[in-house]
Parts: C-alpha cells; sequence; structure tokens
C-alpha cells in the first residue's frame, strides 16, 4: 500500500512539473514581436484579423514525445539511439508517442498580449523563449 502512494505521490509531482514547465514557456513569450517569433519558430499555419483590429497566428509543431525525450520534426537530429528527419517522421529510441503542440498568439502593436496553447504540456513546454 505504501509503494502504491509512493508512486501516486511520484506520478503528481511529474505532472506538476510539465504543467510548470508549460506556464514558463508560454510566459517567456508574452511582448514578444511577431518578427522575432517567426524567426524562431517559421511561419505561422494560419492567421486571422480580430474584429477590435488585433491579430491572431497559429503555428503548429508535432514531434514525439520517447521515453521522457523530445524529438522535433524541425530540422535533422540525432542523439544517443534515434534519428529524427524534418518531415515530420520521427523516430527515438524504442519508439515514441506522438506529440503536437499548437499555439495561437494574439499581437496587438506588433507584441503578443494573448495565446492560446494546445496539446502535449510536455511537448509544447520545450517551446520555451531563450
Amino acid at each position: 500500500m505504501r509503494r502504491i502512494a509512493l508512486v501516486v505521490l511520484a506520478i503528481a509531482s511529474g505532472c506538476a512539473s510539465v504543467e510548470r514547465d508549460l506556464g514558463e514557456a508560454k510566459a517567456s513569450w508574452q511582448g514578444a514581436g511577431y518578427d522575432e517569433i517567426v524567426l524562431r519558430w517559421g511561419a505561422p499555419a494560419r492567421s486571422t484579423k480580430l474584429s477590435e483590429g488585433r491579430d491572431a497566428y497559429t503555428w503548429v509543431s508535432e514531434g514525439a514525445v520517447s521515453h521522457g525525450t523530445l524529438w522535433p520534426s524541425i530540422g535533422i537530429f540525432g542523439g544517443s539511439g534515434g534519428v529524427g528527419i524534418g518531415t515530420g517522421v520521427t523516430m527515438g529510441p524504442g519508439g515514441g508517442e506522438f506529440a503536437r503542440c499548437e499555439r495561437t498568439m494574439v499581437f496587438k502593436d506588433g507584441r503578443v498580449v494573448e495565446q492560446t496553447w494546445q496539446g502535449s504540456a510536455e511537448y509544447c513546454s520545450t517551446f520555451r523563449r531563450t
């Protein structure tokens, strides 16, 4: 019984850490300029003009979460036992779980004022501004 409680506690701690990392990643982009985001993430997948004159842009990324290791599908990546190619096909050691992150940024006067991130919290948290 004690072991089960320890496992549950460890899982809960890990989830809280991932959510905190995601929150920090989002916060890191608040106030960023459009050009900086395009330089880091490329062109947005879609955009729209909101009724109050603000612009909304959405970036979509796909990759894999593999045994706690993320393999983004941008560029060519190599590492201990896995290779990923920028076509969206990603392989890691022992396979991997598909992950997707959609980030919609709303801009006012050229700066991020609002954000909505959807997808794997673990994968999305890798898009932190450095």
